[in-house]
């Protein structure tokens, strides 16, 4: 009970007594019970009232009587203890039990229907007093409440209606109050709130099911409900209560879980309907077929609430009740559903704030859906659908569009002077404007009439006028959320978004554009052109030039420029063709789009419109989208035109600087405005438009109340490009370029000689008046295009053109700039660029005006052209190919008025460019006088530069700068400088297409560098070389590359050498290259001190290594004499430049290398490629010799390499042509070729310098001797292909044996040189001289293996003297020989054995013409190498390896049988064959003998037979006489082979006398047998006297021989049969051994 003063307990106490009293009286008789009951009662409070009991305690006691006094159920017993519960529940005395009995009571009377108010008034009581009743309790309550909403007593119905709607904000008025809560966060169920809250949200949910048809889970016994009463309640509670759902969680589940999906449910209908308006149906909660208007009310209504306070909870949800919404719009739905959707719309499209927060968490997101963008889209689809729909969308006739305006149908005139009703009027469909736009206001009408069941009859445009007021109110709101700063806030109680990332609000600003522009564009622009008031119009444009502007600002340019270009085009007539204002998709239905059953002429667009009041007609500008058949005929303009027009001028004048590129958009409408209107230029008003004064000035009509308008019109056009001036300096350069844009498509029309507007080329000459503070910054654009008009073919256009542009130039030499002009020659060079530009423009009109402004500008401002005066001279130098000669003389003639009178007034700075332009005169082609002339003009400056070098030089002090900085050369003095333009342009005209200008420039050049050259600073020799000579020397080559090979057709006489273009060229190329290379020689010691001169050097090694390979034979000639004369130059002092020379050296290899590289099988094609010719070659051969000796001393193995390869290469080229006939035949035929004697040289040169300097060099110099030796036997690829007779082979092998014989001169000389000794050099020479010997008679020349022959015993002859040297010296041993000197010593015997055989025994015959006399001399030399044999080899056997004496030996053992004896005889025994006896005759002896010679016979031993025989065989061999192991190992094998060769003789000896018998062999068969058993017989004695020292093999070999002895006893020759008997006497002691010597034969022979 709540605090109270005793008085006030005392005074209830005795209202309780009292009220018990009265209950005790009424129940007397016809209740007893009760009276006990309240008798009780009061007995019980007296005594509480005496011992102060709180009267809580007795609450129910005193309860208890007034319950059995509800049962009576009797009016006035109920009407008292009703009385007295209320007493009860006033003084807050009952506690929970007590609330509950009383809620039992009132259930009890609701049931019984007894005094259903004072029920009421009970429960209110007792449910807003306190919070005693909760729980189930509470529930009782409402329901009792909700069933007798439900009565059908209207004043219990009304009554109870109310109490439910304050029962239900009582209860959420509870759950406010409460303090402790769980936190907004929590995940807590619903057993975690607090009891009140928990009431709350059981009634909430009950109340959610009640509406769904569903059975209530705490609002247990209601039996009936209405959807309409449960959403009422709903939107209440939601309403109010807001708090309480965003507290705590399961309000949220329940707000999510329920409410949405039931407001979705209900939707259902409404989307789902399809045509016409459903009536008022039944209460029942079956399915709905149609939508009911009461029902889609009160849900619009809650949906309103759940957008506006719980789109953070429920984001997606709104973004499904905001979609609804929108499709409420659509044209087939009922007039009444498009109606309070759009009061609903607009209810929130005046918030600012939520505008932001759809568009920050719908528009902004990537996956959901754009409800702004769908929102606006659906207005403008709305607006379009109410006047461009055929059918109207509503059936009922209510809502039936007027056919026209109402002033008509009410008669009621139209015309000026009369104000017209504002409303929209648009094709043939009229809709009245009912609502007068306020911003940020909205009246919702039929939403708040929540008291119909039915809807009410909608006013005719009130939806239009609501869509109207919606699309200026989105306007209003986007414009307030850019303009006004909001925090950006974070949600952070939406669960469903919690994770994402918060978007910013520019984000969101340029979400909000670009959602809306669409929509709002198309909407906006049909609304404007449907007005028929000029304040309506007004402000749909406001609204328009504000979301342009809004879009400006933030960058959203095709916002800004789709707006401009719907203002754009409302300003123009109907049908407009203008393809910069064609239609986009989001205006597709606005002005120009037809419809069917509507003309497309420009009749009947205005029949019946009232609106457009014609105030002039004119013909259109023509445009390039369409051809000139397709132009429009005259078009009209109206009063709204105007207003547009002024709206647009306001947009430019207001918001110039936020157009950018829409100035294009702007002004070109503007120019099709003033052209319709006639305003035009008028020359000399600086680009002002002017009305015509006269109907033939223009085609234009205007009526008289327009006619005072345009000066105002005009006015302000002038105004607005007159405050271009405050424009930043982006923007204008914007206006400028769109100005520039405009003019241009102007040209492009004045092509097809259609009349052009002036109107951009006149703005552009207003706009750089009133900017020429600031000239520098458009002066380039404005005057570029300028240009562009003047070379224009359109005569007016181009006299326009050039009228604006010197009119600028005039009046900005005129202006009085800061800082002035005559100090600032930067924004003098800006000014008059453009008078020298219009030096390129062809016209002949142009030229002239341009000569016209320089005389003005001379006149008028001569005085401030300080540093004008090269522009000027530039302008005279304008020549251009088409030019007259008349034109040409002309100028040339004012230049030499220039250079000879006004030069020492001219500034410095223009010496440069009066260089220039002579030089552009010598290269004209129309007077080839006037060019060499003009070069001699040069020659003339040249003269004024030496004449005035003190001057020139002392400007260096005064001005640094008079002249630009060369590249690379920045610190060269201004003297020079001029120099450096005299040789550059000297040097341009060496490059002229005709060859006398080329010539004489190339002279004067020349002459000029030599007699000029000393007043040159050294480091400006670097800018001669590299900017004056090298690039010329480039140049030259390239043009000659291109020239034409075709002779010249013109009937002159021209040598056959100069017939051709490439021809001339070369004259050019050996003009230049030879005087390049004679600066090099002439001015040596100067660029040497140069610190790049050896890059200058190499780079002219690589001009004249590059031109060497030109198959021009003048400039390769000319580039090698260049070459030559570098190279002679030489040195002054000791100390050659390595670097230098390793160049000159680079070059010559890469030279001969190129210039040999070919493919040789091209050569026997029908078409060979040009090869070098002998001249050519030779002339390489011969600068090496003089190039050596400054690059020996860095001479490298790797350089003799390379220069062998380029040797080789000469070598290999052959002679094609018979041109060179008289330049090889110079000698007699056996002279060398000249390349031949100059590779002599070049190899001589380098030989010496190995020999005196570098013996490393030494293995190179042998290896190319031994390649060029190979000549007498192999030829290059090529060389058969030689057309000239007598030089293939002979001159070749002529070549080749003089190398060979150097070679072996080369190892006489360095025999002893360690490098040699260690080498394989005579292996290789071995090798070398192997293939002529073996050759021989296969040789093309008999001289060749002869040669070789000589070369060969020379080179083993020293060699074996080398060895006896080292032998007979102890201090030269070779006991510690190592094994690869034994290897390589062995491998150069085996060589030797080798090529001994291959000479003596060759494969090929003796030529058929080679007489005997000649075969004998042969075999003399075949003698010379046994007898070779015998002295240096086998006198001093133990200097050889074994292998090769035994391979002497089988030469000789091979040698001693007459080869060709068997051989001749098998193949024909009546050939020459005494000739090749006596061929092999002397040769077999001599082997013979030598095998004789070395065997064991000693000094007293004879041959058994012939004394004489004997006696000369014994003087032979006793020649050599051999000591120790020589004498050994010479006699071992020595009689090893004898022993061989007796068994070969005897068993060919008896076969074949067996084989030919009975005729005899012939006499030299038989002489060789009794030769062969003669020295049996001689060699068995002789074995027997010093068997102590022949070993048991011998012996063994001996023996065998007996059974061949044997069968040689069947011969019939009388000389066979005595030696055989001498033979087979010496066998007789061999048929045992000999007694003495038997245990020296065991012995021996177990050894």
């Amino acid at each position: 009970m709540a605090q109270s003063t005793n008085e006030d307990i005392k005074k209830l106490l005795d209202y309780l007594q009292s009220d018990l009293k009265n209950i005790s009286l009424e129940t007397k008789r016809r209740h007893p019970g009760v009276k006990e009951s309240a008798e009780e009662a009061i007995v019980k409070i007296r005594n509480a009232a005496v011992s102060s009991t709180p009267l809580t305690y007795l609450s129910n006691q005193i309860l208890y009587p007034l319950v059995q006094g509800c049962e009576t159920k009797d009016t006035k017993v109920v009407n008292l203890s009703l009385q007295v519960i209320q007493r009860l529940i006033t003084a807050q005395v009952l506690d929970a039990k007590g609330a509950k009995y009383v809620v039992e009571t009132m259930w009890m009377l609701m049931e019984a229907n007894l005094e259903e108010v004072r029920l009421l008034q009970t429960l209110t009581l007792l449910t807003t007093t306190n919070t005693v009743l909760q729980g189930e309790a509470l529930a009782r309550c409402l329901v009792i409440c909700f069933r007798l909403a439900f009565s059908k007593d209207t004043t219990v119905n009304t009554t109870a209606g109310a109490t439910v709607r304050h029962l239900v904000s009582a209860v959420y008025d509870r759950a406010m109050s409460v303090k402790d809560t769980v936190p907004a966060t929590s995940k807590g169920g619903l057993a975690d709130l607090p009891p009140t809250v928990t009431d709350a949200y059981m009634l909430f949910q009950d109340l959610i099911q009640l509406v769904n048809a569903d059975q209530p889970i705490w609002l247990q016994g209601i039996v009936e409900m209405t959807r309409t009463f449960g959403l009422e309640l709903s939107e209440s509670v939601l309403s109010n209560y807001s708090l309480v759902f965003y507290k705590y969680q399961p309000f949220r589940i329940l707000l999510k879980e329920k409410v949405c999906s039931l407001v979705i449910k209900l939707f259902s209908p409404n989307i789902k309907y399809r045509g016409g308006t459903g009536g008022v149906g039944g209460q029942q909660a079956a399915a709905f077929d149609k939508p009911y208007y009461h029902i889609s009310l009160r849900l619009l209504r809650v949906v309103s609430v759940l957008v506006e306070k719980y789109y953070r909870l429920l984001v997606t949800e709104c973004e499904i009740f905001l979609s609804l919404i929108v499709k409420f719009l659509d044209p087939d739905k009922p007039a009444w559903q498009r109606s309070l959707a759009l009061e609903l719309i607009h209810r929130m499209v005046v918030q600012p704030r939520l505008l932001r927060e759809f568009c920050r968490w719908y528009d902004c997101r990537p996956h959901a859906t754009n409800i702004f963008q769908d929102m606006v889209n659906s207005l403008g689809a709305y607006v379009q659908n109410v006047f461009v729909s055929s059918q109207p969308a509503d059936p009922q006739p209510q809502q039936l569009a007027s056919p026209g305006p109402p002033s008509l149908l009410a008669g009621l005139p139209v015309g000026p002077g009369v104000s017209i009703q504002p409303g929209f009027y648009y094709r043939g469909v009229y809709q009245p404007l009912l609502i007068s736009w306020i911003g940020g206001t909205a009246k919702c009408t039929y939403l708040d009439m929540t008291d119909r069941q039915e809807p009410p009859p909608l006013q005719d445009g009130y939806g239009v006028s609501l869509a109207f007021s919606c699309l200026l109110d989105i306007i209003r709101s986007i414009s307030l959320i850019i303009d006004h700063d909001q925090t950006n806030h974070v949600v952070s109680d939406s669960d469903e978004h919690a994770g994402e990332e918060e978007v910013g609000l520019e984000a969101v600003r340029v979400q909000l554009l670009e959602s809306s522009w669409c929509g709002l564009l198309s909407a906006l622009a049909l609304l404007l052109d449907a007005a028929t008031e000029d304040s309506t119009a007004e402000n749909i444009l406001k609204s328009m030039q504000l979301f342009a502007s809004l879009s400006a600002r933030l960058g959203l340019n095709k916002q800004r420029d789709s707006f401009i270009t719907a203002v754009c085009k409302a300003s123009l007539p109907p049908h407009y063709t203008l393809s910069v204002l064609k239609a986009t998709p989001s205006t597709q239905l606005v002005t120009g789009a037809s419809m069917p059953g509507h003309h497309e002429d420009g009749g009947s667009v205005w029949d019946g419109d009232y609106r457009h009041q014609v105030v002039a007609v004119g013909t259109p500008l023509p445009t390039s989208s369409l051809p000139p058949s397709a132009q429009q005929g005259p078009v009209m303009l109206t009063a709204k035109n105007l207003q547009c027009m002024r709206a647009i001028l306001s947009i430019a004048h207001c918001h110039g600087d936020l157009l950018g590129p829409a100035w294009h958009i702007v002004l070109t409408t503007l120019q099709h405005l003033v052209w319709i209107l006639g305003l035009k230029p008028t020359a000399g008003q600086g680009g002002h438009l002017k009305a015509a004064k006269s109907s033939s000035e223009t085609n234009a009509v205007i009526t008289t109340a327009v006619m005072a308008d345009l000066p105002v019109l005009a006015t302000m056009l002038s105004n607005l490009f007159e405050s271009s001036s405050n424009l930043s300096e982006e923007s204008l350069h914007h206006l400028v370029d769109a100005l520039i844009v405009i003019s241009g498509e102007s040209l492009q029309l004045a092509y097809n000689n259609r009349e052009p507007s002036l109107f951009a080329v006149a703005k552009l000459l207003e706009t750089g008046d009133v900017n020429m503070c600031r000239i520098e910054t458009i002066w380039v654009k404005i005057t570029c295009h300028l240009l562009e008009a003047c070379s224009h073919p359109h005569g007016k256009m181009r006299e326009w053109g050039g009228e604006a542009l010197c009119n600028l130039i005039q009046a900005s030499l005129k202006y009085h700039h800061n800082p002035p002009l005559n100090s600032n020659p930067r924004l003098q060079t800006l000014l008059l660029g453009p008078l020298v530009e219009l030096s390129a423009i062809p016209h002949p009109d142009i030229r002239a005006r341009q000569l016209d402004s320089v005389m003005h500008i001379l006149h008028s401002s001569g005085e401030v052209l300080t540093q004008g005066w090269p522009l000027i001279i530039t302008v005279i130098g304008a020549l251009r190919p088409h030019h007259s000669e008349t034109l040409v003389r002309t100028a040339f003639q004012a230049l030499q008025l220039v250079l000879t009178d006004f030069l020492p007034l001219t500034p410095h700075h223009s010496l440069p460019l009066a260089v220039d332009t002579a030089a552009k005169f010598g290269s004209q082609t129309q007077d080839l006088n006037i060019s060499l002339t003009a070069v001699g003009l040069l020659w003339n400056l040249a003269d004024y530069f030496f004449q005035n070098q003190d001057q020139l030089k002392n400007a260096i002090i005064a001005e640094p700068k008079i002249l630009p900085d060369l590249p690379g050369f920045k610190e060269m003095c201004v003297f020079d400088k001029l120099w450096m333009c005299l040789f550059s342009r000297l040097g341009d005209l060496c490059l002229d297409s005709r060859p006398a200008t080329r010539k004489s420039a190339g002279q004067t050049l020349f002459s000029t560098i030599a007699a000029h050259g000393s007043l040159l600073q050294t480091q400006t020799w670097q800018a001669v070389l590299w900017q004056v000579l090298f690039p010329l020397l480039d140049k030259v080559s390239i043009e000659s590359g291109l020239a034409s090979t075709k002779k010249a057709g013109d009937n002159l006489l021209i040598h056959h050498s100069r017939n051709t273009e490439q021809k001339q060229w070369s004259e050019t190329q050996v003009l230049t290259i030879s005087g390049v290379a004679r600066v090099f020689v002439t001015k040596r010691i100067l660029l040497t001190a140069l610190g790049d001169f050896l890059k200058a050097w190499r780079l002219l090694l690589e001009h004249i290594e590059k031109l060497s390979l030109s198959t021009t034979q003048e400039v390769s000639l000319a580039a090698l004499k260049s070459f030559h004369e570098m190279v002679v130059s030489g040195e002054e002092s000791g100390n050659p430049d390595k670097n230098r020379w390793s160049s000159a050296w680079s070059s010559w290899l890469s030279i001969g290398k190129k210039s040999t590289l070919m493919d040789l099988k091209l050569l026997e094609t029908s078409s060979p490629p040009t090869v070098p010719s002998q001249p050519f070659l030779t002339s390489i051969a011969h600068i090496f010799p003089l190039l050596f000796p400054h690059i020996q001393a860095s001479f490298s193995v790797k350089d003799l390499e390379n220069l062998s390869s380029v040797i080789h290469s000469l070598v290999s080229i052959p002679v094609l042509s018979d041109t060179e006939l008289g330049y090889i035949l110079s000698g007699n035929d056996d002279s060398l070729l000249p390349l031949h004697i100059s590779i002599f040289k070049c190899v001589s040169a380098l030989e010496n310098h190995a020999l005196s300097s570098n013996p490393s060099l030494l293995l190179g110099v042998f290896r190319l001797y031994e390649k060029l030796s190979m000549l007498v036997h192999t030829w290059p690829q090529g060389a058969h292909l030689c057309q000239v007779k007598g030089l293939y082979p002979s001159k070749f092998v002529l070549f080749g044996e003089k190398m060979l014989i150097s070679l072996g001169r080369l190892y006489e000389k360095t025999l002893f040189f360690p490098i040699v000794q260690e080498s394989s050099v005579l292996l290789d020479i071995v090798n070398t001289v192997r293939v002529p010997l073996s050759k021989k008679y296969a040789c093309a020349k008999q001289t060749s293996w002869r040669i070789a022959k000589e070369v060969f015993l020379s080179v083993i002859g020293i060699s074996l003297t080398d060895s006896t040297v080292n032998k007979d010296d102890p201090t030269m041993t070779k006991v510690n020989e190592s094994e690869t000197e034994r290897v390589q010593r062995a491998e150069v015997w085996a060589a030797v054995s080798e090529t001994l055989d291959s000479f003596l025994f060759p494969e090929s015959k003796p030529p058929q013409g080679r007489t005997a006399e000649d075969l004998c001399e042969d075999e003399l030399l075949d003698c010379d190498i046994i007898e070779f044999l015998k002295e240096k080899v086998l006198s001093q056997p133990s200097l050889f390896p074994h292998e090769f004496l035994l391979s002497v030996m089988v030469i000789l053992n091979k040698g001693s049988i007459h080869s060709a004896s068997q051989s001749s005889f098998n193949s024909d025994l009546n050939q020459n064959l005494d000739v090749y006896v006596s061929i092999r005759e002397d040769f077999a002896r001599i082997c013979f003998e030598t095998l004789l010679q070395f065997s064991l016979l000693e000094e007293s031993e004879q041959v058994n037979g012939n004394s004489d025989d004997n006696l000369v065989q014994r003087k032979k061999f006793n020649q050599f006489i051999l000591r120790g192991d020589d004498e050994k190992i010479t006699n071992k094998l020595a009689v090893t082979s004898l022993l061989y060769r007796f068994k070969e003789v005897l068993k060919k000896y008896v076969a074949d006398e067996a084989l030919h018998s009975p005729v005899p062999l012939p006499a030299h068969r038989v002489s060789e047998m009794s030769f062969v058993l003669k020295a049996v017989a001689t060699l068995i004695s002789s074995l027997k006297k010093s068997s102590n020292e022949v070993d048991r093999r011998t012996w063994v070999q001996l023996i065998d021989l007996y059974p061949d002895l044997v069968s040689a006893t069947a011969s019939t020759a009388p000389s066979v049969a005595s030696s055989l008997k001498q033979a087979l006497l010496q066998y007789g002691d061999l048929l045992q051994p000999p007694v003495a010597e038997q245990n020296n034969g065991l012995q021996t022979s177990s050894h």
